[in-house]
């Protein structure tokens, strides 16, 4: 075995055949190259074959020295005792030649898969893992829960779609998931794509996202960086309502209505005693009332709103293995059209179409505790599209120059 510098060629044959991550990947490394920031491809090779890859990214960090991080890599058999001691020895040489003061690894390894409510369906072996990599010098950074600035999510909501039809998957959500689902389609919701110069209706819904859940991560720029990195793997997607069209639609209904409840009527005058059609033409009548009201209710909201109602917007990033749903936001005074929704599954349908395993709608909290949770809502939409939980092994963390870490750390508590 031999470690090394990977080839582009090399690396992105390798992350395609096996399971990886999406920040593993050709788009990822080119998209940064693009922008001039630090990136490398390393792994190791057994003559021409590959058995491990990593893109690892590197930034200024305590003046003289650069910190390294790997998100959701190496890509590489954790379990191979052999193969992780030689990659993790080799990386510290490789790093410390490059002023390496520490060195935080991701890799995409599963500890538990959970149920949408919280419960753990199947455990993986993790400690062997956890033990070679502590005898290497990576401090295992525990099994964290909730959110944090400083890692990643480790509870990722997953949709499985292997050989399964969009029947089949429509069919296993829950009920008021499809229902809502079908709803979005009667009332005409749709969804396009925001080309680079409408990234800031994107933006506009994100923020109100963060208005509503009092967080703040990232800026305009910062997802326009993102969308041109991933280039063809990456979509900006929003959903709209057009009110004139809604408006058709609901008149239709009026009038399909209307022609019931006349109807109704006139077997009622030819059967007055009829208890089932007295109890019809009363729900028809109420059902038009309703129809009637929304017709009024929509008048008004064009008129306030304007003729087409920005709902809500999401980024999605998608390589040979999964399709990621990352940041999105959406305009509550518009929740029910209910958009989210819509984007959710015309997404789904899209990941099917590519023939990809997971659709991954990414980080949850992992608090599942109804009391605790900062996040059960969204829990609660995401299982509501039959989607399990995927719980990582978390982080780990390296110091390359212990002096100069030691250091740094002491700084970063001032």
């Amino acid at each position: 075995m031999k470690f090394c510098e990977l080839t582009i060629d090399e690396f992105d044959s390798f992350v395609t055949a096996e399971f990886s991550h999406y920040t593993q990947s050709r788009a990822h490394y080119e998209g940064r190259k693009a922008l001039n920031m630090d990136v490398h491809l390393v792994g190791v090779k057994e003559g021409e074959r590959v058995l491990a890859a990593c893109l690892l990214n590197g930034a200024p960090s305590f003046k003289f020295f650069n910190y390294f991080y790997t998100h959701k890599g190496p890509v590489m058999d954790h379990h191979n005792k052999e193969l992780v001691e030689f990659f993790y020895t080799h990386l510290t040489k490789y790093l410390k030649a490059r002023k390496g003061l520490f060195v935080l690894v991701d890799p995409y390894v599963t500890r538990n898969y959970l149920d949408g409510d919280g419960q753990v369906t199947e455990a993986l072996p993790v400690d062997d893992v956890i033990e070679t990599l502590a005898s290497l010098g990576y401090m295992h950074k525990g099994y964290s829960v909730g959110y944090s600035l400083d890692s990643q999510a480790r509870y990722f909501s997953v949709l499985d779609l292997t050989d399964k039809t969009d029947a089949d998957l429509l069919k296993e959500m829950e009920y008021k998931t499809r229902r809502n689902i079908n709803k979005t389609i009667e009332m005409g919701v749709e969804m396009r794509d925001l080309p680079d110069d409408e990234m800031e209706k994107f933006f506009s819904l994100y923020r109100m996202a963060e208005d509503k859940h009092d967080f703040s991560l990232f800026d305009l720029d910062t997802f326009k960086r993102m969308k041109k990195i991933y280039g063809d793997n990456a979509r900006v997607v929003m959903t709209y309502i057009d009110l004139n069209d809604y408006l058709g639609r609901l008149n239709v209904q009026l009038d399909d209505k209307r022609a019931e409840f006349e109807a109704a009527s006139a077997e009622l005058e030819e059967n007055p005693d009829f208890r089932k059609l007295k109890n019809k033409k009363a729900e028809l009548e109420k059902a038009m009332k309703q129809v009637e009201k929304k017709i009024a209710e929509t008048e008004e909201l064009k008129a306030a709103d304007g003729e087409v109602l920005e709902l809500a917007s999401a980024i999605y990033i998608f390589n040979n293995h999964e399709l990621y749903y990352l940041s999105s936001g959406s305009n509550p005074k518009y929740n029910k059209f209910m958009g989210a929704y819509h984007m959710q599954w015309e997404m789904i349908k899209f990941a099917n179409q590519l023939g990809l395993k997971r659709y991954n709608f990414y980080g949850v909290s992992g608090d599942f505790n109804e009391e605790t949770s900062p996040d059960m809502g969204v829990i609660k939409f995401k299982k509501g599209f039959n989607a399990y939980i995927d719980e990582q092994i978390g982080d780990f963390i390296k110091p390359l120059n212990k002096p100069a870490y030691k250091l740094y750390k002491l700084m970063k508590r001032k």
